[in-house]
């Protein structure tokens, strides 16, 4: 039992990591370039409009390319990605050899490669991975938006990236201090520096796309204390009224913990 639990935070680990940044920059048709002579807006109002940004949609359904660096060696996978906004993430790898369910109360994962699974309610995800957020907060960081607000006496100033906010949120049972970064010209957030003091993990937003009037990121690349880990490039997307969150595990499956 205790090395299936091992297993089970190994897996858990790998794939909300891979998940949560699919999902932050979950649309791909056309980037977003500014134009010369674009308005540049103050800081006040680049945050007033951040914090009350939320994306408009009901159902997301993508299809991404995920590239991520191990040990110097590129390697590189097929993603299909949807979103319930508000009741559901769910996600298809590896020609659906692995599927992943996650709602406002549980979280749900098989493999059919190895015939295994597990379900485990949402409190013990956290528990189990070192998190401290619910599933409103996960969908926002997903969506690409503020998480917490943030008020103008975090302002520190201005670079070529755009405003920066300095805040402090508990993550992975940790005091991270947070930098996050907005652009002048459209109210995105362009990046987030998460610092515990002993690492700093970058995600880098490097271009949007305008779809139904709301800004979603198109590509993001992440680095930890200055390597980078991964890159997402989206290759489809739509907002569709219906959806399938097709999730079903097999009798003969062995299960890797359930609660």
């Amino acid at each position: 039992m205790a090395l299936e639990a091992l297993e089970f935070r190994i897996i858990m680990k790998n794939y909300i990591l891979l998940f949560v940044l699919l999902f932050i920059c979950s649309c791909s048709v056309k980037k977003n370039v500014l134009p010369d002579g674009i308005k540049k807006y103050s800081a006040k109002k680049v945050l007033r409009n951040a914090n009350k940004t939320v994306k408009d949609f009901k159902n997301l359904q993508a299809k991404a390319r995920l590239t991520i660096n191990n040990n110097g060696k590129d390697r590189s996978n097929n993603l299909n990605i949807r979103i319930v906004k508000d009741q559901q993430l769910w996600a298809n790898a590896a020609l659906g050899a692995v599927r992943f369910l996650i709602d406002n109360d549980s979280v749900k994962f098989y493999n059919k490669l190895e015939k295994k699974y597990l379900m485990s309610d949402f409190s013990y995800f956290n528990q189990q991975l070192g998190l401290d957020i619910d599933f409103k907060t996960l969908q926002r960081l997903i969506l690409g938006e503020i998480v917490t607000a943030i008020s103008y006496k975090d302002y520190v100033g201005e670079s070529e990236s755009g405003y920066s906010f300095k805040t402090s949120i508990d993550f992975l049972n940790k005091s991270f201090e947070v930098l996050t970064t907005l652009s002048p010209y459209d109210f995105n957030v362009r990046s987030y520096v998460f610092d515990d003091g002993a690492n700093k993990i970058f995600l880098s937003y490097d271009s949007f796309n305008t779809v139904n009037g709301s800004q979603f990121p198109a590509q993001i690349r992440l680095f930890k204390n200055g390597e980078i880990l991964l890159k997402i490039e989206f290759k489809s997307f739509n907002l569709v009224e219906k959806i399938n969150i097709p999730f079903k595990i097999p009798n003969n499956y062995k299960a890797i913990l359930q609660l």
